[in-house]
C-alpha cells in the first residue's frame, strides 16, 4: 500500500499554494514574498515548482532502506509486541506471567539474544507479567516502565519483577514525554500519558508513536479515553497508518475523536479467543468497520507479523472480521 499520509500532506501543500496565489492576485502582492526564489527576476513560478519538488525530495530522503517488522505475538489475553529493525530489537509488553516463557521461546527461535528496549506499558499482569522471564533470559539494554506514584501494586509477579530490576543492575528508565528511542532506522517516541495518572492503572500506559520513514504506528497499551483526550488537547501529531487498538478493543478506549485524528488504514488487536472480557467490544469494531479500517487480530489469526517498508505495509495473514469477542469461537 502506498503511503496515504504522504499523499495527504502533499495535497495540503498544493492547496496552500493555490490559496496563497489567489490571495496574492486579489491583493496585488508579489507572490515571490511567500516562496523561496532565485535572485534573478522572473523566477517566481520556477521557485514555486522547485519548492514542491524539494518537498518531494525531502520525503524521498526519509524513505529509509530495509524494513521494520512488528510481531504481534499471540500471548492470549494480553499484549506482547516485538519490533525489529536493522538488527535492533524492542519489546513492547510481555504478556502475562504464564505467557512469559512463550515469549522467551518465540524470541529465541528467531535467534534473538539481546533486546535493546523492553517497554512495560503499565502494571497489569497481561502486559508486564511476563517481563521477569524476558529480562532474565536475554541481554537487556534498557527497561522502560512508568513510575507508579498513586496506586499500590502488591501482585506477586510485580514484586518479584521490581526486586529483580533493583538487584539485577538493569538500566531502568521512567519515560518522559517527548523522549525518542532510536531503533535502527526507526524511532519510538513517548507521546503519553500527558497528565500524571491517579488511581487507574490503565492510564499509566505508556503511549508510543513508532515511525519508520513516512510510516507511523500508534501503540496505546490500555490507555483509556481520558488519556486519549489529553493527547488530542496537547496537539501531538498522531496521524498514523497503524493503530494498536487500546485495551484489547474495550469500549473504555478508542474514542471516535482519537480514532479520527489517527485516521489509520490498519488496526491491530491482541485478544484471546473467548476471553471473559468479551474483547474486542462490538461498538469498537463497528467504528473500525465504518471507517474501512482493516483489522488484524490474534484471536482469529494467532501471531501476526507486519512488515513495514518505506513505501508499503504488508501482513503475514489476511485481514480479520469485524466480530466482537463473543462472536469469535475459534481460529480461522
Amino acid at each position: 500500500m502506498t503511503n496515504g499520509n504522504s499523499d495527504r500532506k502533499r495535497l495540503v501543500k498544493i492547496l496552500a499554494i493555490i490559496i496563497i496565489l489567489i490571495i496574492a492576485s486579489v491583493l496585488g502582492i508579489n507572490v515571490s514574498d511567500f516562496f523561496p526564489s532565485d535572485s534573478e527576476q522572473g523566477q517566481t513560478s520556477t521557485s514555486i515548482l522547485e519548492w514542491l519538488k524539494d518537498d518531494t525530495e525531502i520525503g524521498d530522503q526519509e524513505l529509509v532502506e530495509g524494513a521494520l517488522t512488528v510481531h504481534m505475538i499471540d500471548v492470549g489475553q494480553g499484549d506482547g509486541f516485538l519490533l525489529v529493525q536493522d538488527g535492533r530489537t524492542a519489546l513492547v509488553d510481555c504478556g502475562t506471567a504464564s505467557a512469559g516463557k512463550d515469549i522467551v521461546k518465540y524470541l529465541k527461535d528467531l535467534g534473538i539474544s539481546n533486546i535493546d528496549y523492553v517497554f512495560g506499558t503499565h502494571p497489569h499482569d497481561d502486559h508486564m507479567g511476563g517481563m521477569y522471564e524476558v529480562i532474565t533470559n536475554f541481554d537487556i539494554g534498557k527497561v522502560i516502565i512508568p513510575e507508579i506514584n498513586n496506586v499500590e501494586v502488591t501482585s506477586n509477579w510485580y514484586l518479584k519483577l521490581m526486586k529483580e530490576l533493583k538487584d539485577g543492575g538493569y538500566h531502568v528508565e521512567h519515560p518522559k514525554l517527548g523522549t525518542v528511542y532510536n531503533l535502527g532506522g526507526a524511532s519510538i517516541k513517548v507521546i503519553g500519558p500527558i497528565q500524571e495518572p491517579t488511581s487507574n492503572k490503565n492510564d499509566y500506559s505508556i503511549v508510543l508513536k513508532v515511525s519508520f520513514g513516512e510510516m507511523d504506528m500508534i501503540m496505546t497499551g490500555d490507555a483509556e479515553k481520558t488519556v486519549e483526550q489529553d493527547i488530542l488537547a496537547a496537539g501531538e501529531d498522531i496521524e498514523a497508518e497503524i493503530l494498536k487498538v487500546g485495551h484489547h478493543g474495550s469500549d473504555t478506549s478508542t474514542s471516535e475523536e482519537f480514532l479520527d485524528a489517527i485516521s489509520p488504514d490498519f488496526a491491530l488487536i491482541s485478544a484471546e479467543v473467548g476471553n471473559k472480557y468479551k474483547h474486542p467490544i462490538i461498538s469498537v469494531m463497528e467504528e473500525l468497520k465504518e471507517r474501512n479500517i482493516l483489522v488484524y487480530r490474534t484471536d482469529e489469526s494467532g501471531t501476526i507479523i507486519v512488515t513495514i517498508t518505506a513505501e508499503s505495509i504488508s501482513f503475514s495473514c489476511k485481514p480479520g472480521d469485524y466480530l466482537s469477542g463473543t462472536q469469535v469461537k475459534e481460529r480461522k
